[in-house]
């Protein structure tokens, strides 16, 4: 049996995403940010987007794409920082979502953790295409050291794993350390091999010229073709988030609800 491949026997695999650049399809994702900063606003504000067939922020050389729609598309949202029928539902709702598309654990006492089975049952019983895990530090096995890059790698190995698998969004959010003076690539809690297990990196901050005003941008995507400007994020009076160019003084092109 030949040992070796070559390239121009292989056939080039497109990247679909879910939102171009941020998230893509059979990828992990993670979402870095300071609490308070809107990391879970922006990544619910998404699924409410999925679950009425919106296709989440779009873009191309800088600039975000007109709206575009797709198949509803169901979410699995794992967390423990909030209560879900008072605080991420309600967020959930308030961005338009669909109801019917957002699933959670229903065995409240059953702590879930990062391991193929019990990932693989929720994404198989929900049909879920993404999967936000918020925070994801909360539900790492026992025992897991965040420092320790053998351990580290072979959660994410697992993750990567089941996201190329089913073909899942793998969402991940998470909390900033306080090494502010560092590069962006390594501001994230944990080893630093957690940056390399990853295809893609996004940051959520309080934009230093406004701080009314957050962006989202992307710090490390493993492909050519990322986009890396910045999306403003708008929340109006009502608490909805809507998404904008960075650099555009016009109206909002992105809005949460329908």
């Amino acid at each position: 049996m030949p040992i070796v491949k070559w390239g121009h026997e292989t056939e080039i695999i497109p990247v679909e995403w879910c939102g171009k650049p941020m998230i893509p399809y059979g990828k992990v994702t993670i979402i870095e940010g300071d609490g308070g900063d809107g990391k879970t606003t922006m990544i619910l504000t998404i699924a409410a987007m999925l679950s009425q067939g919106i296709v989440p922020p779009t873009l191309e050389r800088g600039h975000l794409l007109p709206t575009a729609t797709t198949e509803p598309i169901t979410t699995f949202y794992l967390t423990t920082e909030d209560e879900v029928a008072d605080t991420s539902l309600v967020r959930f709702i308030r961005a338009g979502g669909d109801t019917h598309r957002f699933a959670y654990s229903a065995e409240l006492k059953h702590h879930m953790t990062l391991v193929e089975d019990e990932l693989l049952a929720a994404i198989e019983e929900s049909k879920c295409r993404l999967f936000i895990i918020n925070p994801y530090q909360a539900f790492l096995p026992e025992g897991t050291n965040m420092g320790s890059v053998s351990k580290m790698r072979t959660v994410f190995t697992t993750l990567s794993s089941i996201a190329k698998k089913t073909g899942v969004a793998i969402v991940l959010v998470g909390h900033l350390n306080k090494n502010e003076g560092g590069k962006d690539i390594h501001r994230g809690f944990g080893s630093a091999d957690i940056a390399a297990a990853v295809r893609s990196i996004l940051m959520v901050e309080i934009d230093k010229k406004n701080k009314d005003r957050r962006l989202v941008r992307s710090i490390n995507s493993n492909f050519d073709d990322s986009d890396y400007t910045p999306i403003q994020l708008v929340l109006d009076d009502e608490r909805k988030l809507s998404f904008e160019e960075f650099e555009d003084e016009e109206e909002m092109t992105w809005q949460a609800s329908t």
